[in-house]
């Protein structure tokens, strides 16, 4: 008899047999004992039921605490928000405002730069308006002077006829009709030259204006003026003021006329008048004769005039 043979399970340490080797291959409820396999997925089904609830706690509807802590956050997020979107207003409205103050300023010291050219003009125009003032005031004086000279020319020259205050003095032959009796023309002479001495203004014999070109002369027994003859009696007229007949009086021509008159017995009459009138004088008289150019000599265009 033989002896017995080993059995066909192997050791721990030897290879897997094609049996395991098929098991291992197969998924675990078909290999694991049914206990163990009730076992195991219970557990692992709790386990999934637990996270799924933590994560349905994670999604669903806060606490009232953590509510109130992400309102509070959101509330502070918000303010700061705000108090940044202040912060940036106010840093423009800053630059803005400066911007503005200094256009302010800029136009301020437009208008003062304005102001003090206007003040410098202001004060350039005043004085010349004082330059022109004092100007005025000597051209005006000038023209007085010359409207003087003008009217003092008028008058003696007999250009304008004349009305004024003055004396006249009628004077006629000795009535006992001697040749010593008559006035003759130097006896007329003396007075018109002791009126002129006087300060008489205008004088006129018989209506004839009498100038500084008039004539006083003698033709036979006849008297003459500017060229015509006259018939007694003579009447002289002279403009002047109320004393002009006392002034004639202390003159040399009027002392030498009131002694002729005395001597010759002369009629003299003299009467102050408020208003005399005396014609201007004749054309031949007003009529310029030649005039001189200013470096002298006689122009070719000159006028001359009998």
């Amino acid at each position: 008899m033989s002896a017995p043979t080993s059995s066909p399970t192997s050791s721990p340490t030897s290879s897997p047999t094609e049996q395991e080797r098929e098991l291992a291959g197969l998924p675990d409820r078909v290999t694991m004992p049914l206990l163990t396999l009730v076992t195991r997925d219970a557990l692992d089904e709790d386990y999934v039921h637990a996270a799924q609830r933590r994560a349905a706690a994670a999604d669903g509807p806060t606490s009232p605490r953590g509510s109130g802590l992400r309102g509070a956050a959101i509330a502070t997020a918000v303010f700061g928000l705000l108090i940044a979107l202040a912060a940036v207003q106010t840093a423009r409205n800053a630059d803005v405002q400066e911007a503005g103050r200094d256009a302010l300023i800029d136009r301020i010291a437009e208008r003062k730069a304005e102001v003090a050219t206007l003040d410098e003009r202001v004060d350039a125009l005043q004085q010349t308006n004082a330059e022109l003032r004092d100007s005025n005031a000597r051209a005006r004086g000038v023209e007085a002077d010359a409207t003087a000279d003008l009217r003092a020319l008028e008058l003696s020259t007999g250009y304008v006829p004349v009305t004024g205050p003055g004396v006249r003095i009628t004077v006629s032959d000795n009535p006992d009709q001697s040749a010593d009796g008559r006035v003759r023309a130097t006896d007329l002479r003396r007075l018109v030259n002791g009126l002129w001495g006087a300060g008489a203004e205008a004088i006129a014999i018989n209506g004839r204006r009498l100038t500084a070109l008039s004539a006083i002369a003698q033709s036979n027994i006849a008297i003459q003026v500017n060229r015509g003859p006259l018939t007694p009696p003579y009447v002289v007229s002279a403009i002047g003021d109320s004393g002009l007949g006392a002034r004639l009086d202390a003159t040399t021509t009027g002392q030498q006329f009131a002694s002729l008159a005395d001597q010759f017995g002369f009629q003299v009459a003299r009467q102050n008048e408020s208003e005399l009138q005396l014609p201007s004088a004749p054309d031949t008289l007003r009529r310029l004769r030649y005039v001189e150019q200013a470096g002298g000599g006689r122009p070719d265009n000159q006028e001359d005039v009998l």
